[in-house]
């Protein structure tokens, strides 16, 4: 329904005058920049500080180039050289020496901040900028010792101008810690007016001071200006920073971690490292090949050209804090979103840029001098490398502030490595377009690797054209954008909204080792006996046996006890967990495998309550510090698994989906034979009958299946004997060869036979044993759990025959619902007789809220793992193959 307007009220506005359509261009205009002024979403500041951070960078330019053409026809092509190369030095080292100090406060600043850990921030503000200073001094005077120590090697032209550069960088260090600081609290002034453009107009002041004075046109009087402008821009940014830190912290103790510090810094020093040696190497490699005339008009082609990449350094000192605000308060859409906004900032800007550059390119670089017009062809292939970095948007520094400096580090070392083999075997021949040649050909293949392992590692990256966030593989992205309304009702819990961060839950969680709960067995037992789904490997039996490998040593049971109800305390929950790392200092816990002994990673779950006992676990372990869990061999399909997403969608925890495979079970409603018939062809089956008769020339053949507790004892003993004379004797890993092993598996069968819930099927030929399998069960559930044969009579497939006669036998055996194959993936026996399969799937859950980037993280750094381990696996059998 349209309302009459009020005649009486006028138009305060153009839009309430007659909106948008009916005002002029520059009406529009102004009012949009009024409400972008006016808006203070995080995605409005982050434009602002990038639109502030390019005006800035524009005006740098405009004196950057003008200080660099006076510079060039001031001094010459050859001088000018001198000057390029040793600046270049400054440039290395100043970004060297912080050892990543300078891009440190983008990380530390917003978590402490968004943590309330304010001693801990003003130690960092103190002690960044400390620690930086220190080593830059340090790195210097070793710099003017080698200069003094092997000056006679050196060119005589650069000795002087080489010692000028060693004092500038001290104090180019600190600009760029400051520079980190400044754009941590969005204060893009401080942060760059003193480093981009007080210092550049300085020096260009210095040098027209200097040229009126009559001083020479060299690189010593340029460097000895540079000097200048370089202590007084650092002192005065110092100064400023110092202002506007009182004003925004209160005085109060400081807290300092230098070794936290360090431990972040120093691999995002690494990607820095390798990204300056990426960005110098040319330079530095065509001096060293060719005179300074040809360096220095290669360096006015670049200094060209990098009017396009300096959108890309806007966006990301406008963006990369926001990276880490929102990885730590786990606010995955507007991270996503984020990224998103900084590959359209980056490359549609970047991309009218180049055009206007490689339209106006001859005339500017003639106004560096006549002969610097040679320069213009290296344009087009400088720009190539650029187009491609700035495609991606500064994914570099999302690494970086979501932990993964590590793999941006050995991306951008793989990357110098490649552009100095390159450089090093076109600049000899090519000169200055080989050298151009060489880095934008790096630059593709670095944006296509670094925008790939982001997309794999975090699900995060987009291309500019593409408005469409990325589907992260496995279902990793919708598995963690799971909500309530996603996840089916568990048996123990209606759906209801996420509780209060603190609220309390009724039950209470402990972590003991297994020597303690076995204090506990009746409590132990009595949940494995009314569990939501029997798990052997979970039970008191297995796990006390377990303990006797020195592998297990570090195995915890977490535990989730009822106080309240009847019969308490009583046991909710149980499941033995391991420390496990993923990434570098994040703490997390994992179900155990067992060393390798344990099939199955289903909790012991009460059955009227699994949703609430597995949220009392979870939050039993965020109140241990831990950050994530991962479980391991879980079903995906069944009431364990609903309830697992159940309670994670409550707490409002993300839970990743790592890996996942299927194995044989066996779970079938007809009688053996049939079952048999459709399950293998009849080919197979006359084949199997053949190679039964055969055995039968041998001797009268015979099944026994030991149930008995001394029956199971004396044929478990003659299993160990079996498995230990084939090719797992000869390899050393047979469980007769180690003690602790073979004592593990005669408590668990001693223990379970004693129940009625372990077997022994043997197959013989007279009195040869021929095959044996042990099977163990819970409930209404049963383990095939080892296997051996006799490799001699390998021809007449004893292990197949054994395991017909097993799925006859369980088939038939009214007391058991489903056998559990604990077989590996595509077995080449057992997929072919079991046709049913167990979908089992390694889960990355969040226990700490927050951390919804670093479960994403880790899980794709888990999957990089297993792939490379596999690949390596490959790799060694088939060498062990060939030397054969």
């Amino acid at each position: 329904m349209r309302t009459k307007p009020d005649m009486n009220v006028e138009a305060s506005t153009p839009y309430e005058a007659g909106g948008p359509a009916r005002m002029s261009g520059p009406a529009r205009l102004v009012e949009r920049v009024r409400r972008l002024l006016s808006d203070r979403s995080d995605t409005a500041i982050a434009q602002k500080v990038a639109g502030g951070a390019f005006l800035i960078r524009v005006v740098n330019a405009g004196i950057a180039f003008v200080s660099q053409i006076l510079l060039a026809r001031w001094m010459g092509e050859t001088e000018y050289g001198v000057y390029v190369y040793v600046w270049t030095w400054v440039l290395l080292l100043g970004g060297l020496t912080s050892f990543g100090l300078g891009s440190a406060p983008q990380r530390f600043i917003p978590e402490y901040s968004e943590s309330g850990q304010q001693s801990l921030l003003r130690g960092f503000l103190i002690g960044s900028r400390v620690m930086s200073m220190v080593s830059a001094t340090v790195i210097a005077g070793l710099g003017v010792l080698g200069i003094w120590l092997f000056g006679d090697r050196l060119e005589s032209w650069t000795v002087v101008p080489l010692y000028l550069a060693c004092f500038c960088v001290p104090m180019y260090v600190l600009t760029d810690v400051q520079d980190g600081i400044a754009r941590s609290f969005n204060w893009i002034d401080v942060a760059l007016a003193p480093a981009y453009f007080v210092r550049p107009l300085l020096i260009l002041l210095l040098l027209g001071a200097l040229s009126y004075e009559n001083f020479a046109a060299t690189a010593t009087t340029a460097m000895a200006a540079t000097i200048i402008a370089t202590w007084a821009t650092s002192i005065a940014q110092l100064t400023m920073l110092e202002r506007r830190l009182k004003r925004r912290l209160p005085p109060g103790p400081r807290a300092y971690a230098p070794v936290t510090w360090l431990k972040i810094s120093l691999p995002i020093f690494m990607v820095e490292g390798f990204y300056l040696l990426l960005a110098y190497t040319d330079v530095l490699v065509l001096s060293a090949f060719r005179g300074a005339d040809e360096v220095g008009v290669y360096y006015a082609a670049v200094k060209v050209m990098s009017l396009v990449a300096f959108v890309s350094f806007s966006v990301a000192a406008a963006v990369a804090h926001r990276f880490a605000e929102y990885s730590v308060a786990g606010e995955r859409d507007r991270l996503e979103k984020m990224v998103r906004n900084a590959a359209r900032w980056t490359f549609w800007p970047s991309l009218a840029g180049t055009v206007i550059i490689l339209a106006c390119g001859w005339p500017i670089l003639w106004l560096f001098g006549p002969g610097f017009t040679d320069g213009y062809p290296l344009l087009p292939v400088i720009a190539v490398g650029l187009l491609a970095r700035a495609s991606v948007g500064p994914l570099e520094r999302l690494l970086n502030m979501l932990g993964q400096q590590n793999l941006c580090a050995a991306v951008y070392g793989a990357a110098f490595l490649l552009n100095l083999c390159l450089c090093v075997a076109l600049v000899p021949y090519w000169g200055a377009i080989g050298a151009a040649i060489a880095t934008s050909t790096t630059q593709v293949l670095e944006t296509v690797v670094l925008f790939s392992l982001t997309r794999r590692r975090l699900g995060l990256g987009a291309l500019p054209w593409r408005r469409a966030a990325p589907a992260m593989a496995d279902g990793a992205a919708a598995a963690a954008a799971a909500t309530v309304a996603d996840v089916p009702a568990s048996p123990g819990r209606a759906s209801a909204p996420p509780p209060p961060a603190d609220a309390p839950l009724p039950f209470r969680f402990e972590l003991m080792t297994l020597e303690d709960l076995e204090g506990r067995r009746s409590a132990w037992d009595d949940l494995a006996s009314r569990a939501l789904e029997p798990n052997l490997f979970c039970e008191a039996d297995f796990a006390l046996a377990a303990r006797r490998m020195a592998a297990n040593r570090r195995v915890r049971m977490a535990v989730v006890w009822d106080d309240e109800g009847p019969g308490a305390p009583r046991m909710m929950l149980a499941v033995a967990v391991r420390p496990r790392r993923l990434l570098p200092l994040v703490r997390m816990l994992t179900n155990t495998d067992w060393a390798f002994f344990g099939a199955l990673g289903t909790p012991l779950l009460d059955r009227e309550r699994p949703t609430l006992a597995l949220e009392s676990f979870l939050e039993g372990l965020r109140g241990l510090g831990q950050t994530m869990f991962l479980f391991r061999f879980l079903p995906e399909r069944g009431p364990t698994a609903d309830a697992v997403r159940a309670a994670a969608a409550l707490l409002g925890r993300p839970i990743v989906r790592v890996s996942g495979h299927e194995r044989a079970m066996l779970r079938s409603a007809r009688d053996a034979e049939d079952y048999l018939t459709h399950s293998l062809s009849a080919k197979k089956l006359k084949e199997l009958r053949r190679q039964f008769r055969r055995l039968a020339d041998e001797g009268p053949v015979d099944f026994r299946e030991a149930r008995a507790p001394a029956d199971v004892a004396a044929a478990l003993e003659r299993f160990l004997d079996l498995e230990a004379r084939g090719w797992k004797g000869q390899k050393g890993s047979a469980m007769r060869l180690h003690a602790c092993q073979t004592g593990f598996l005669r408590e668990l069968f001693a223990r379970r036979a004693e129940k009625g819930e372990a077997r022994v099927l043997e197959l013989f030929v007279g009195e040869h044993l021929i095959s044996s399998g042990l099977v163990l069960t819970s409930g209404r559930t049963a383990w095939f759990y080892k296997t051996a044969y006799d490799e001699q009579r390998s021809k007449c497939s004893p292990g197949v025959q054994l395991t017909l006669e097993l799925t006859r036998r369980m088939l038939d055996d009214d007391g058991v619902d489903l056998v559990d194959s604990t077989a590996i993936a595509d077995h080449p026996m057992i997929d072919h007789i079991w046709r049913e399969r167990l979908a089992l799937g390694d889960w990355l859950i969040a226990v700490r809220p927050g951390a919804g980037p670093l479960v994403m993280a880790s899980a794709r750094a888990e999957t990089l793992r297993r792939r490379l381990r596999a690949i390596a696996r490959d790799l060694y059998h088939r060498l062990k193959d060939r030397t054969r």
